[in-house]
């Protein structure tokens, strides 16, 4: 057997997942502000997801709240951890599929 386990999440990780919700959590607020949201494109000409207004903002709140997901990782418990990631993954994806049933 070997030595004991900690369950402890080192502070470094911590630090790299905050960082990750803050680069997140400027791109949201990009979207909002410019209220204008460009998608995605691939490199073999793959189509351009592009919405623009309340569409926009919704998408950029949702890409707020999954970007809070990794900050589950600062809880105390367990218990928390899962009720904080499983409301921002759920939350998010609703309101990222959202405008494309509001039209």
């Amino acid at each position: 057997m070997g030595p004991p386990q900690s369950n402890k999440i080192s502070p470094l990780t911590k630090w790299v997942t905050a960082g990750m919700s803050l680069l997140m959590l400027a791109y949201g607020l990009f979207i909002i502000v410019t209220q204008h949201y460009y998608g995605s494109t691939t490199k073999y000409g793959g189509s351009v997801v592009t919405t623009d207004g309340q569409q926009a903002i919704i998408i950029g709140i949702s890409i707020i709240l999954i970007g809070l997901t990794p900050m589950a990782l600062w809880a105390k418990s367990a218990l928390m951890s899962g009720i904080w990631a499983g409301s921002c993954m759920i939350l998010g994806i609703i309101l990222f599929l959202a405008p494309y049933y509001i039209k």
